[in-house]
């Protein structure tokens, strides 16, 4: 079974795999002007693909044209199936002949999610990064003023079954770089793009046996937020066991939760 969720401010609709989806309204994300020219940065879309079997599924999210889009949450299983053993689950987004495709692959009869948003520019968008364990981190790009990196893809056969485990991009005032630690088989992709401002210094939340949320940014119209690192134990069963970064339009705030033993980084931006 698998399914296509496009969330709305107010609703959700639940549109069937294979049909494109209709254009959703999203918080928007403003920068200011530069030079004489105003300019505006939008969410344009939000996006959550799952599927609960073996089977290999994608639906197409629309046009990458001057349009980017990251992980913004994670959930249930990405252990390896000892039947199909070194075949890898993957959860994300990638750019396939000019759209961005939301794409599952799952090795086993259990849940596996991931929810996308999409950002309406493609400023200076580097090309997508793979990493997988046993590599040295891998470059990015250069740091620049605007430049801002986020994960696109989360993958393992075997990796993520414990809490110390994780994926992440990071800088170091030169370079932006994706990596991680992990004891087995895993891996992650990231992109990067200029969007003008970055809102506090990132997040990091670490939960325990009975997971954790906390406040990212205050959003009145101008602040979007997506994961930048995600990590522990993909081990259940459950859409809803995972790591997510959600708009609460209740609050005009945008928030990480945290199941029960995983890690989460995110970072905002406007």
């Amino acid at each position: 079974m698998r399914n296509l969720l496009l969330a709305l401010p107010l609703a959700t609709l639940t549109a069937a795999c294979g049909g494109e989806p209709l254009a959703p309204e999203t918080p928007s994300v403003a920068d200011e002007a530069t030079g004489q020219a105003a300019q505006q940065v939008t969410l344009d879309g939000t996006y959550t693909w799952r599927v609960n079997e073996i089977s290999f599924t994608s639906s197409a999210i629309g046009s990458a044209t001057n349009r980017t889009c990251f992980l913004s949450a994670l959930g249930g299983s990405l252990q390896e199936n000892p039947s199909n053993d070194g075949v890898r689950s993957f959860a994300g987004v990638n750019i396939s002949d000019d759209r961005w495709l939301i794409v599952v692959r799952q090795n086993a009869d259990a849940a596996l999610s991931t929810t996308a948003r999409c950002v309406n520019t493609a400023a200076n968008r580097t090309a997508e990064v793979s990493w997988s364990n046993g590599e040295a981190a891998k470059v990015l790009g250069a740091v620049t003023a605007d430049r801002r990196c986020f994960l696109t893809r989360v993958e393992a056969s075997g990796a993520f079954n414990s809490t110390s485990e994780y994926v992440r991009v990071w800088n170091d005032g030169l370079n932006w770089y994706l990596g991680g630690d992990l004891a087995d088989a895993g891996g992650a992709r990231a992109i990067c793009v200029d969007i003008p401002d970055s809102v506090g210094n990132g997040w990091q939340l670490i939960s325990g046996s009975g997971g954790q949320s906390t406040d990212l940014a205050y959003n009145p119209g101008g602040v979007a937020c997506f994961l930048s690192g995600i990590g522990g134990r993909f081990n259940q069963d459950s859409y809803s066991d995972g790591v997510s970064v959600d708009y609460n339009s209740g609050t005009l705030t945008w928030e990480m939760a945290l199941s029960p033993f995983k890690r989460g980084w995110a970072h905002c931006v406007k």
